[in-house]
């Protein structure tokens, strides 16, 4: 919800160009340490509630979305650097972070949907974990793409907003089946 808050507010920020942790380095910052704090606790829920399932594999989905969780917490508190400005300690560790949230997501939604193939859990929820994590890995590597190239990057903040839609699209799919599961 704080994303869409923050894409409707006067921030001078284009949801096609710019990324999404620039909000970070505005006036509005607050409203973005609001959407990485309820990701992370997200996905650390989300970690927790795949942990009882007794599925094989799920240590390993369990260590991704810690990560991706852990990531997103500490995110805020390191904000990218002004673009135009020079690289400060602060912007390399928000990158760190930035892959270790985007790669952590990606890989445990790609690893949940082959774990499940294997069991009786989720049923009907491995077609779409499958396909979120497809999604992801294909907005993942077009996010580097846009990165490198001049002419992508004027797109690099819609396709990051992809990935963002489908990190939640997956987080929201994991919550409606672990309450079910309960």
């Amino acid at each position: 919800m704080a994303l869409i808050v923050l894409h409707m507010l006067p921030t001078g920020l284009s949801p096609l160009t710019n990324a999404v942790s620039q909000y970070g380095v505005t006036s509005y910052r607050v409203g973005y340490r609001i959407q990485t704090i309820a990701m992370g606790i997200a996905a650390v829920a989300a970690a927790i509630g795949i942990s009882e399932l007794g599925v094989s594999g799920a240590p390993v989905v369990v260590g991704l979305l810690a990560l991706f969780g852990a990531a997103r917490l500490a995110i805020s508190w390191f904000p990218m650097d002004v673009p135009g400005t020079a690289r400060s300690e602060s912007g390399r560790r928000h990158g760190v972070l930035a892959l270790a949230a985007f790669g952590g997501a990606t890989l445990a939604a790609l690893r949940l949907g082959t774990d499940l193939g294997g069991s009786h859990v989720w049923v009907y929820a491995r077609g779409p974990i499958d396909g979120l994590g497809i999604a992801m890995l294909v907005c993942l590597l077009s996010m580097g793409t846009a990165r490198r190239s001049e002419s992508m990057r004027r797109y690099f903040g819609l396709v990051e907003r992809a990935f963002y839609t489908g990190t939640i699209a997956f987080l929201f799919v994991v919550a409606i089946e672990l309450v079910r599961t309960r």
